[in-house]
């Protein structure tokens, strides 16, 4: 699924034909067998979804208009509104917004950022309230690499360690989680030049205990992330209690 909906394939029933004959042939090779069946199974899963989201009732006078973070987001509303459609018992959805690499104009830039990304959650968290799903629902952000607390001039370059966001009716929000940074002053203790903090705390910090609140089990735990045991969890990890909400 993408900003517009779900992707399908053009002028499916004149294909038809083409496509019931490809996917009925018997091949030798098992490489060509499974991607034959993989092929009509995507046309189909395709058509299935599509049909869904056609029907999807939204609970808000939702924007159709917007930012290609705003349109995803609404589409990520559509699909938890067919849930017992998809006889879901829960879904993992993925979005992203680009323009965050700021190397000049970086204070016009963030001020845009940060504007689409408001707009953005305002409308979805409306709508996923109106559906009753926000105390069931985590959201959080993640990126490749974070940036310099120091100037190139013009804005900011690659950098390291970062702070990102946790959002949802169970999260005990408001509060910093984790220790923020002694310092931010160049040199600082974290700092290995020009702003460039080495993380204090791991991917695994945040995504463990949201794993725990999916539902993972602990036995589990090290299969899904399997650099979890050189941590201290105590130390390095956020308990389950300690991110959600009883």
């Amino acid at each position: 699924v993408d900003d517009g909906g779900v992707p399908r394939l053009t002028r499916r029933d004149r294909l038809k034909g083409v496509i019931d004959g490809i996917a009925q042939t018997q091949y030798k090779n098992v490489y060509c067998s499974e991607y034959v069946k993989q092929f009509s199974a995507a046309i189909d899963s395709s058509e299935q979804l599509g049909g869904m989201l056609d029907n999807a009732t939204l609970s808000t006078a939702y924007p159709t208009q917007g930012s290609s973070l705003g349109k995803q987001l609404q589409q990520v509303a559509r699909l938890m509104a067919t849930r017992h459609q998809r006889k879901a018992e829960r879904d993992i959805f993925f979005v992203q917004t680009r323009g965050w690499d700021m190397h000049d104009d970086a204070v016009g830039a963030l001020t845009d950022k940060f504007r689409e990304l408001n707009d953005g959650l305002e409308d979805f968290v409306a709508e996923v309230k109106a559906q009753g799903l926000w105390d069931s629902t985590v959201m959080m952000t993640k990126s490749d690499f974070g940036r310099t607390l120091t100037s190139n001039g013009q804005g900011t370059d690659h950098a390291w360690a970062g702070n990102h966001m946790v959002l949802g009716g169970k999260v005990q929000g408001h509060k910093v989680h984790n220790e923020f940074p002694s310092s931010l002053i160049e040199g600082g203790e974290q700092d290995i030049g020009r702003g460039r903090l080495v993380p204090k705390y791991p991917w695994e910090s945040m995504m463990a205990p949201i794993a725990e609140w999916m539902g993972v089990a602990e036995s589990d735990m090290d299969v899904v992330f399997p650099n979890l045991h050189k941590f201290d969890r105590q130390k390095h990890i956020l308990s389950q209690s300690a991110l959600f909400k009883p």
